[in-house]
């Protein structure tokens, strides 16, 4: 018979204990705007001359490398899928393998990435900042009952290797 090390009220309180964890951490992520989370709306006046800011829940790098001008990038490191941990000394920088960007055309400055991170258009009105995102779109694989044509068959659509031969 295995012997259980737990209490009913050790199991409370760690309940008890992950449920405050959960609604502090809710109350925390109301302390960022909505700006900061979406790129949508950023004062200029938070993206500091010679440097940047990450955006976790946007999904961006917002850079300022001198007065006035701004860039977006994303905030995924293109070596390997991590997300770049802060930009500081003028880079982008992941904490994953070491990487480094440029804060002024993302393009690396130390490897082992040898791909920029994409970029964003952005604009400026007023004293608020915007990122624009292009439409995603999920690549369709050539065999996929979407596309064209059917790399075995030949045909111009599924939809005609199954019509009747009547037809």
């Amino acid at each position: 018979m295995a012997v259980s090390f737990y209490t009913r009220r050790s199991v409370l309180s760690a309940t008890g204990l992950a449920a405050a964890a959960v609604a502090g951490s809710s109350l925390l992520a109301g302390c960022s705007t909505a700006a900061q989370q979406t790129g949508e709306g950023v004062p200029t006046s938070e993206i500091p001359v010679g440097g940047g800011i990450v955006l976790t829940k946007g999904k961006y790098v917002l850079t300022q490398p001198t007065a006035g001008q701004f860039h977006a990038f994303t905030n995924i490191c293109a070596h390997a899928g991590c997300q770049v941990a802060r930009v500081k000394d003028g880079q982008i920088q992941c904490d994953c393998h070491g990487s480094r960007y440029s804060i002024t055309d993302g393009h690396p400055v130390h490897g082992p990435t040898v791909r920029a991170l994409a970029e964003y258009p952005v604009t400026v009105s007023g004293n608020k900042l915007s990122v624009h995102t292009p439409a995603l779109t999920t690549p369709t694989a050539p065999w996929s009952p979407t596309t064209s044509a059917s790399p075995s068959s030949g045909s111009s659509s599924p939809e005609a290797s199954s019509a009747s031969p009547g037809a």
